[in-house]
């Protein structure tokens, strides 16, 4: 009986990625068309952020991101891309074995913290703009995430094992910079555990410390990154069975699963009373009230941004 009242909703799940889809930036990246030749055929390069920061010079960043983001909204308006991109990476690069540290301004966790303020204002088009974003940016990957595959290691199965000193005065503060003053529309939990507990499923970085700490609100919305959910169950062993894992995630506060472990084991979740009907309301309203906020919705009045063709 629960099923039968709530199956269509729970379903709605398998809509969102679509109206959502995300994608690194404007480059050869999923969810991004670019032309053979003429308009929309290219789009402008700039050095990789660990170059970035390192020019200390925090207007210069802004104004690439602006850039940037005037080029993702007119490639949107032209039907080659969405609104939300997966960028930008401001986990502390703290060790040169990680592979992925030129995606980061650095290993200095203040530096970090006002590059992100910059970037997002330019990217977003602001601190919390009204009524519209420019477009969605995303800062990842939250918390403790800094390492790939070492010596039989990989990120899908390791537990960061981080003092609550070491996460609030180096691993956090460009997130808190991020959520905190930034108003970044978005926050990808990682593959990692913190502490035991995998991070799209710990309450405590995703409600605690991100929502009610720094005041991440309802019309913004927590991704897991691609298979994370998934990993709560085959790769961490945190829960018993995927439905549970789903039901770990979505309750902890992730709102969006990229992956298939939402659609596929929600509504399984849901039959067996592992989710209710208002966990599933919370989360689609901070995903709906994020569409409207950056016109996915809306264009379809004829509304157009004001910075983009």
């Amino acid at each position: 009986m629960v099923v039968g009242s709530f199956g269509m909703f729970v379903h709605r799940f398998r809509l969102l990625p679509s109206l959502m889809y995300v994608k690194h930036g404007v480059a050869g990246s999923p969810g991004v068309t670019f032309a053979s030749s003429g308009n929309f055929s290219s789009a402008t390069s700039f050095p990789q952020p660990i170059v970035l920061g390192a020019t200390f010079d925090m207007e210069l960043i802004k104004a690439i991101a602006v850039v940037i983001s005037t080029e993702a909204r007119a490639f949107s308006n032209a039907g080659r891309a969405g609104l939300d991109f997966f960028t930008p990476n401001i986990n502390p690069f703290k060790d040169p074995r990680w592979g992925r540290g030129q995606e980061t301004p650095g290993e200095d966790p203040f530096l970090t913290s006002q590059y992100v303020i910059n970037l997002i204002i330019g990217l977003q088009g602001g601190i919390d703009p009204r009524p519209y974003y420019k477009i969605a940016a995303d800062c990842k990957h939250f918390a403790a995430y800094d390492l790939e595959n070492w010596e039989g290691i990989d990120r899908s199965h390791f537990d960061a094992k981080v003092s609550l000193q070491d996460l609030s005065e180096y691993y956090l503060p460009s997130f808190q910079s991020c959520v905190r003053d930034a108003k970044v529309a978005s926050v990808m939990c990682s593959f990692n555990s913190v502490n035991g507990i995998p991070s799209c499923a710990d309450s405590y970085l995703l409600q605690d410390v991100l929502r009610d700490f720094w005041g991440f609100n309802d019309d913004r919305w927590v991704t897991a990154d691609c298979d994370a959910v998934e990993n709560i169950f085959n790769t961490h062993n945190f829960s018993k069975s995927l439905a549970e894992a789903a039901a770990d995630a979505l309750k902890a506060g992730t709102d969006l699963d990229c992956g298939t472990t939402y659609s596929m084991y929600l509504p399984k979740a849901l039959e067996e009373s592992l989710i209710t009907r208002a966990d599933l309301e919370k989360a689609l309203t901070r995903q709906y009230a994020s569409l409207v906020r950056y016109v996915t919705i809306l264009k379809f009045a004829t509304i157009v941004y004001k910075y983009a063709p």
